[in-house]
């Protein structure tokens, strides 16, 4: 696997301790799959947003291989307690339940080993957000990474009859949402705040960075408590962070969108709600998903642009 320098991202010094690294990826991917576990789709209790895969493959990318341990264990521990209560109600033995756990394990550890192999393949071990066509690489190989990642999730957990008959084609296209939207989500977040080479934030960027996330909460309550359509008002949001931020603005206000969002629709809040928390889960991730990919394309372009004006300058 192609290996960026080991300082290109910000890490503390203690994650050199491999025991630790592998005990502390497994910790957050964990916690982010049982965050994600509280709002899921009926009837088979998928999650419309899953940022463990995101984190999954983050945190291959930032720390290498040895990482896939950790992403293995936490995702046997998850899928062992977002099992248990329908292994429980449909009776189905203990083994049963703890090898649908670790085939769903293997299918996200694979995933996020061939995700991550591609992309540092295809753009030659670069920093996997640098262009704005590494990002489109980094987009294309997240569809497919999430892809293996649903359709052996789903095929374990029909093996096991943890899921309505007939349900497979849903079920696998919720669970490829889901790990998408998780994917697009968090992994240009991590990597591009702990990658050292970007923007410094002074204090005039600062302001106008708490302003945009102002403007991002306040376009969520107008969602929540007025019109759906003032959704579209994130276009003009992720413009601006697109121009001003870059990859960081852009996946920073997509993290609080999706959060806000989320929330907001879970409870069946306003326009968000549709019949069900759930359905407005998908309405929203439709949109949301297209914008942020076209504002994280447009940014790793325009950044692009800009390294290469700058190096003109210096030149």
């Amino acid at each position: 696997m192609y290996k960026q320098a080991s300082n290109d991202y910000f890490l503390p010094s203690f994650l050199k301790s491999t025991p630790i690294k592998i005990a502390l990826v497994a910790f957050i991917y964990n916690a982010l799959a049982f965050i994600s576990y509280q709002i899921t789709v009926t009837p088979d209790n998928i999650a419309p947003i899953y940022t463990a895969a995101g984190f999954a493959l983050a945190s291959v990318l930032i720390m290498g291989r040895k990482t896939l341990i950790g992403v293995w264990i936490g995702s046997v521990i998850a899928n062992l307690f977002s099992f248990w209560d329908t292994s429980q109600m449909l009776e189905i033995s203990l083994i049963s339940t703890i090898l649908s756990a670790v085939l769903v394990a293997c299918g996200v550890t694979l995933g996020a080993a061939l995700g991550a192999y591609f992309i540092n393949l295809l753009n030659k071990g670069t920093y996997p957000l640098k262009t704005g066509w590494s990002v489109i690489i980094f987009l294309a190989i997240s569809v497919f990474y999430s892809a293996i990642c649903s359709l052996l999730g789903v095929s374990a957990i029909s093996l096991f009859e943890l899921s309505v008959p007939n349900h497979f084609i849903f079920n696998w296209t919720i669970w490829w949402q889901g790990d998408l939207i998780g994917t697009i989500i968090l992994t240009p977040f991590l990597t591009s705040w702990l990658y050292r080479y970007h923007i410094k934030i002074i204090a005039t960027s600062l302001i106008e960075a708490l302003s945009l996330g102002l403007v991002t909460i306040l376009i969520c309550v107008l969602v929540a408590f007025d019109h759906a359509d003032d959704q579209y008002l994130l276009i003009i949001v992720l413009l601006w962070a697109t121009f001003r931020f870059r990859i960081r603005g852009v996946s920073i206000l997509a993290a609080l969108f999706a959060l806000l969002s989320t929330i907001y629709g879970s409870l069946g809040y306003g326009s968000v709600a549709m019949t069900t928390p759930e359905a407005s889960l998908v309405y929203i991730n439709s949109f949301f998903g297209l914008s942020t990919i076209v504002a994280l394309i447009m940014a790793g372009f325009y950044s692009d642009y800009l390294h290469k004006k700058l190096d003109k300058a210096n030149a």
